[in-house]
């Protein structure tokens, strides 16, 4: 599996989390996967993982609007 697949999967998990550690454990792998890519790519990965560890989880949309900017940075 590449390592876009792997992101792809963190941000699925992500979206059908219940717990905040369930989206933190997901956010930690992502953040581990920035290591893969080119610079740019990283530190926007980094800013969006820094985005979701802020929200809190009950803010549901906006969780689901950062896994998918995700997405959309490696699509």
């Amino acid at each position: 599996m590449s390592v876009y697949d792997q992101i792809s999967s963190c941000c699925s998990r992500i979206e059908k989390a219940d717990t905040k550690e369930d989206v933190l454990r997901e956010v930690d792998k992502l953040d581990n996967y920035a290591s893969y890519l080119n610079a740019d790519k990283a530190q926007r990965l980094h800013i969006y993982c820094d985005n979701i560890r802020k929200l809190n989880v009950d803010v549901k949309s906006e969780t689901i609007n950062q896994s998918q900017s995700i997405r959309k940075l490696f699509s």
